[in-house]
């Protein structure tokens, strides 16, 4: 959806001035107009008595009145006045009793809820300043306006809880098709500036992307992210990203024959899977250490720890150390010729334009139509290069089916799935290192 379609959105900077007001505001608007919110907000407010006295007539004669900024003075004759703290940190509640209200001349609240005989004020902060003094200062003046048996209780519902709430709420409304768009547009505001207030989503809690622009890819990243700093810890290794046009965040490995460590989603026959790839080989360097002994291309098993593993071989041809295209040998028996040690000495390395010729027989002798199943035609012959780079690789593939995926992610930091993942990246390694 376009930004500026969301109701919280500015066309310019003119609300920074007034960001911690438009959170009030946003807050009351979602209240307002979203039934479901207010219903959840006010039983994580309330105590389960106050609830059930406040809702227990089929026909009420008062109604809950949602205002802002409204001065503590003009509200009155309350029993229970609920003073409630909205930072980006968990207050002690237990400690307000003991702080000194903060004295200003016209105190004014936030929000204000006024339900028959019980007021609930909020005191906004959009950072972790504690706001216990100035919450105080309007509760007791609105108990001075009220009989002496009033009692005051204080809540703490910091950003991470009202977030934690709304999400629930959303998620609700989503899977009875009754999505409240004041309540999403207010989530993706906050979202933009506050990530931090946002709880980690476990993929139990993330349904595999049906497209590219569907929010859950969104999340889905944002959790693998999180995953691959899990593994990296299990592993003893660092996690860099690239930036750019080809961004991604990979593990940083130096096992000689591979640099990184990918860990995606990806979508093959209409199911979802987690992914382990590695590039073993990708460069002459790496195809050193990949081919160090003198052995037959290695046989890779069907499955590791009941998982499928794919390996798809390729030639890489490159240019000025950027990839230009590969050939993937189609049949066993030329991967058994192509990927050894032999094969390696012979062809790997640079190969200038007079050399085109015996490296196109040497491939023809092996396959006699790789050049019609590859771009050597339009990106080597009809170009103007003078020379490109040759390396053998190997693409290793391991497929984790999403749903097993999500039962395995079943702790924030913690996470079995990255422990999974770490056993089998390392039996990768292992599968290499012998052969």
């Amino acid at each position: 959806m376009d930004r500026h379609l969301n109701i919280f959105d500015f066309f310019n900077n003119h609300d920074n001035q007034y960001y911690e007001d438009n959170l009030s505001r946003g807050f009351a608007l979602c209240l307002k107009y979203d039934t479901v919110l207010l219903d959840n907000v006010l039983r994580f407010l309330l105590d389960s008595k106050t609830y059930s006295q406040l809702f227990h007539t089929d026909y009420p004669d008062y109604q809950i009145n949602i205002d802002l900024q409204k001065r503590p003075g003009d509200l009155e004759n309350f029993t229970k006045v609920i003073a409630v703290a909205c930072s980006g940190s968990e207050i002690n509640i237990d400690s307000i009793e003991q702080i000194k209200p903060r004295k200003t001349e016209s105190p004014i609240t936030d929000l204000c809820l006024e339900i028959n005989d019980t007021c609930i004020i909020f005191e906004f902060k959009r950072t972790a300043e504690d706001c216990s003094a100035q919450l105080k200062r309007q509760a007791e003046l609105i108990k001075a306006n009220s009989p002496e048996t009033t009692e005051i209780t204080y809540v703490d519902f910091n950003w991470r809880k009202i977030i934690k709430v709304m999400l629930n709420v959303i998620s609700l409304q989503r899977q009875i098709n009754s999505e409240n768009q004041f309540t999403i547009d207010f989530i993706r505001f906050i979202e933009k500036k506050h990530a931090d207030w946002f709880p980690n989503r476990l993929l139990q809690n993330i349904s595999f992307p049906k497209s590219e622009n569907d929010p859950n890819r969104y999340y889905l990243n944002e959790r693998l992210n999180q995953i691959k700093n899990q593994v990296a810890k299990h592993l003893n290794v660092d996690v860099k990203e690239y930036t750019g046009r080809y961004y991604r965040l990979v593990l940083a490995v130096d096992w000689g024959w591979a640099q990184e460590v990918h860990i995606e989603s990806q979508e093959l026959n209409s199911n979802g899977y987690i992914t382990i790839s590695i590039y073993p080989g990708d460069t002459k360097g790496q195809g050193w250490h990949l081919y160090k002994k003198d052995h037959p291309a290695i046989t890779w098993p069907p499955l590791i720890n009941d998982f499928e593993l794919d390996y798809t071989p390729f030639i890489k041809f490159s240019h000025f150390n950027s990839g230009l295209f590969w050939y993937c040998p189609s049949k066993p028996e030329e991967y058994n010729q192509t990927h050894n040690r032999g094969f390696f000495e012979k062809v790997a390395g640079r190969h200038w334009k007079p050399q085109w010729k015996n490296l196109e027989d040497t491939l023809k002798s092996l396959a006699p139509n790789w050049q019609e199943n590859c771009d050597y035609h339009q990106k080597i012959l009809n170009s103007n290069r003078t020379y490109f780079d040759l390396s053998l690789g190997i693409l290793l593939t391991l497929y984790i089916p999403y749903n097993v995926a999500q039962a395995l992610d079943e702790n924030e930091l913690n996470s079995n799935l990255a422990r999974e993942l770490s056993t089998v990246i390392l039996e990768m390694k292992r599968i290499i290192d012998e052969s």
